[in-house]
């Protein structure tokens, strides 16, 4: 059956280009490349029966779920991916479930701390701090998520980005997640001023926040520069 695939663009992500990579191009962006028109990015494709992975490249970069997926599984390697599934008499299948995730609290700072009071910091020395962290706490996890975090330079590049699974047995679960960037390891590659922070939730744009790494002999514990 033919399936159609399709991306929203949103204000916070700027896009050159989206590919969608899956079990059935063998993941090769090359063979997966999005038209746009009227703002949707779309890709068709006929598929079989079976469970089809597949995600989203934005900008030949970053790689995240798609958030209009009805499905996600983990692959061999509890990768989780988005999913389509045919049957044999060539219908999609749906799942109706309704999963949830909320984001408790939020912080950015300099150490990993499972702590409830953490300072919250906006401004790092590249010369004293060893790296910069953002904490999240989830609370109401039902069924099994993608958080994804991107670093963005002063430029607007993509600089790194990460992937963690979040799950959770039941809803009166909460649970700490860490994503960090290393600036001792990446001294001389890092580029000094605002950096922009990005979170995805199963591909879905959920927040942005911005940061300033500058070259500072002091600051504050509290992430402000004394003169």
């Amino acid at each position: 059956m033919e399936v159609l695939i399709r991306y929203k663009e949103s204000e916070y992500i700027k896009l050159q280009t989206i590919s969608v990579i899956g079990s059935f191009n063998n993941y090769d962006k090359s063979k997966g490349y999005m038209k746009k028109e009227n703002g949707i990015w779309y890709y068709k494709i006929n598929l079989g029966p079976g469970k089809h992975y597949y995600k989203f490249i934005i900008n030949d970069e970053l790689i995240i779920n798609d958030p209009e997926a009805n499905m996600y599984f983990p692959d061999e390697n509890e990768e989780l991916w988005s999913v389509i599934v045919i049957n044999d008499n060539d219908e999609r299948m749906y799942n109706n479930e309704e999963y949830s995730v909320h984001i408790d609290s939020y912080m950015i700072t300099n150490y990993i701390s499972e702590e409830e009071k953490v300072i919250n910091k906006k401004v790092f020395s590249i010369v004293s701090d060893k790296k910069i962290v953002t904490r999240f706490k989830f609370n109401n996890v039902t069924g099994i998520h993608t958080v994804v975090v991107a670093w963005f330079t002063p430029d607007d590049e993509l600089f790194q980005y990460s992937e963690n699974n979040l799950f959770a047995p039941n809803r009166e679960h909460e649970g700490f997640m860490w994503f960090w960037l290393d600036l001792d390891d990446n001294k001389h590659r890092l580029k000094l001023g605002k950096w922009k922070i990005k979170m995805f939730i199963d591909g879905q744009f959920i927040l942005e926040d911005e940061i300033k790494i500058l070259n500072l002999n002091t600051y504050s514990s509290m992430g402000k520069i004394n003169f």
